[in-house]
């Protein structure tokens, strides 16, 4: 009974691995018509030689197939019924490479390539060397047309498993990349077609050296044209940038107009990629201020800290800090004349947070005017909060910039809205032009430091519903002459008025009933310990509110009879008057 063409495929490969080109060419003649002998004359490609592959082609070995079903099935191959190059190229076998290389390359299925094979005597046939190689493949391309033989698409993926003697022969006879492949690479393709599939994933399979060897040979076949760029080469290849050979490569070959110029320079500070960030620069991609500034801020938000300093680096070294900072001022006068109070333009502005019952916290002051009016909203959220350090005229203010806090130092006056209810930690402190500001009637609190170090505020007006001064709220203020509090007042920190040396009236509400003060055991300046200091005797007054004895001499307060302020004056001597007789 006649062997069934599967097997004569089957015992064609056996002779192959196992006999003598005599009896290979018997077996041949034994077996009679052989449908499918392509992967017998890959193999004697790999492992057996010019003698055995000519005397399977001079009996009609091909490595051309019919592309039936039936074909696939019986021989576990692809027949490219969708695309060419998912039709396995048995040709393929006579590279030197390796099952465990074989990723992504589609035309393998089927095909076993291993290092060498065993014969039925038991003794390993290794792969042919390249001098025996180069000598098949030169036959090969004699007789290309006879045996169905590619040579284009066997430099193609000598290129990628880099095999050297196989790429210089192909390039000695002057073998080129089929346009088909030119295209691809060139113009790119759907995200399933093949060609382009197997591509992108054999490029992202090497490792650095070969990527960089296997690109720059690919370019020099793409007949002078570029490699096709997309965001999706950019994600697999940005892994590759702290190797600053293989960026310039991809930044000098890869075509620009599909660049995203800002997501690039990202892609290279998740790399901390520094030397491709230096050839950035000499294209001139980092001088938009703005973006600069940006890609600083990214750096810093993703704890990039070489890509950082790189960045800082740049900015110190092509600044021009005052033509920038006119140039933003111009752009915020512009905005502002537009449209001034949209959000866009309070944003400029100001700094904020949302709060968790979703009003607004005033976090910093960006502007310019010396006079301030406080805004009640931006856009639908309501201003109620002064945050810490937010006007500050020194680095209280953390977010603040060096021109910033200049900038409050300028302030002369502060126009809060009635919104406001809460002001934070030294959110005036030290604004040093400060004449004029209204504490609205919301407020509860005046926190530490407020008012700390404005040396031209004159008077102060604490609304009634203040409760709580916080110590040193309104120290180191030289020129403050008068202090209105409320009658909401029910606890003054320590120290709340400290070397307010020129301060000579505080007028007290006349329904004030009680008055608590921290650190009630406090050492104060006239007694000797805490034990016999009287104002802790009294239980409501504790450090001293108004500094050193000699400041005192100056100062009136001027309050209810019968109030704790009046034993606290008398015990301090200092001046009180009750407010009937000041009025």
């Amino acid at each position: 009974m006649e062997a069934s063409q599967k097997e004569k495929a089957a015992q064609l490969q056996h002779a192959v691995i196992n006999y003598s080109v005599e009896e290979i060419s018997k077996r041949y003649e034994e077996l009679g018509s052989v449908e499918m002998t392509a992967p017998a004359l890959g193999l004697a490609c790999r492992f057996r030689g010019l003698g055995v592959v000519k005397a399977l082609v001079e009996r009609g070995a091909t490595f051309r197939f019919s592309s039936t079903r039936r074909i696939e099935e019986w021989y576990g191959c692809y027949i490219g019924r969708n695309s060419g190059n998912y039709r396995t190229n048995y040709s393929l076998y006579l590279l030197r490479a390796f099952d465990e290389d074989l990723k992504g390359a589609f035309c393998f299925k089927g095909m076993t390539l291993a290092q060498c094979a065993e014969q039925e005597v038991g003794e390993s046939l290794p792969i042919l060397s390249d001098t025996e190689r180069v000598a098949v493949l030169r036959y090969l391309i004699e007789n290309k047309e006879k045996v169905s033989f590619q040579p284009e698409e066997m430099l193609y993926y000598a290129i990628f498993f880099e095999d050297t003697a196989i790429v210089e022969e192909l390039n000695r006879q002057k073998i080129e990349f089929l346009e088909i492949r030119v295209q691809t690479i060139a113009n790119g393709a759907s995200a399933m077609n093949p060609y382009w599939v197997e591509y992108i994933t054999m490029t992202e399979q090497a490792d650095n050296e070969a990527y960089l060897s296997i690109m720059e040979q690919i370019s020099k076949k793409l007949k002078g044209n570029q490699f096709h760029y997309t965001e999706n080469i950019n994600e697999v290849t940005k892994k590759r940038f702290s190797n600053t050979e293989i960026f310039v490569f991809f930044f000098e070959h890869f075509k620009r107009d599909k660049m995203k110029k800002y997501q690039l320079i990202r892609s290279l500070i998740e790399e901390n990629a520094t030397g491709a960030l230096m050839r950035i620069e000499q294209e001139g991609w980092l001088n938009v201020p703005k973006k600069r500034d940006e890609m600083i801020d990214y750096a810093t938000q993703n704890g990039k800290t070489e890509a950082l300093a790189w960045l800082l680096d740049y900015k110190n070294r092509t600044a021009n800090f005052v033509a920038e900072q006119e140039k933003a001022d111009k752009k915020l006068m512009r905005a502002l004349n537009a449209a001034p109070n949209s959000v866009a333009t309070l944003k400029q502005i100001w700094s904020y947070r949302k709060q968790e019952d979703g009003t607004l916290m005033i976090t910093n002051y960006k502007g310019k005017e010396t006079e301030v009016t406080v805004p009640e909203k931006i856009g639908k959220g309501i201003v109620t909060a002064i945050g810490k350090g937010a006007f500050s005229g020194n680095f209280y203010n953390p977010k603040a910039t060096e021109v910033q806090v200049k900038q409050h130092n300028e302030i002369v006056k502060v126009i809060l809205p009635d919104t406001i209810e809460f002001i934070g930690e030294g959110a005036f402190s030290k604004m040093a032009s400060l004449k004029e500001i209204n504490i609205p009637m919301g407020v509860r609190e005046i926190g530490a430091y407020t008012f700390h170090g404005c040396d031209s505020l004159k008077s102060l007006t604490i609304p009634k519903t203040v409760e709580i001064i916080r110590k040193h709220a309104v120290s180191f203020c030289p020129n403050l002459e008068k202090v209105f509090l409320g009658e909401g007042i029910k606890e003054i920190g320590e120290q709340a008025f400290w070397r307010c040396k020129n301060l000579c009236e505080v007028r007290v509400s006349q329904s004030l009933q009680w008055l608590s003060m921290e650190n009630t055991d406090y050492h104060c300046e006239q007694c000797a310990s805490a034990s016999n200091c009287t104002y802790r005797k009294t239980n409501n007054i504790g450090r001293d509110l108004f500094c050193i004895f000699e400041y005192r001499k100056k100062l009136t307060i001027i309050g209810p009879k019968g109030s704790p302020l009046e034993t606290y004056c008398k015990e301090k001597h200092v001046r009180f008057r009750y407010i009937n007789d000041a009025d």
